[in-house]
């Protein structure tokens, strides 16, 4: 028998370290980044949708 192993998830508001805040040009690349993932699921999302109809 297996015992299934918790994932915690951590409460995280603030990405780096405490004393040196993201600079300008790494907050930049992290927007870039998270848009080009969610424009890349919604054209998969919207692929899938028109197989199905």
């Amino acid at each position: 028998m297996q015992i299934k192993k918790r994932v915690r998830e951590l409460d995280v508001d603030f990405i780096g370290g405490q004393n040196n805040p993201l600079t300008k040009e790494e907050e930049i690349a992290i927007s870039t980044f998270i848009q080009k993932l969610k424009e890349k699921k919604h054209k998969s999302v919207k692929k899938k949708t028109a197989k199905v109809q």
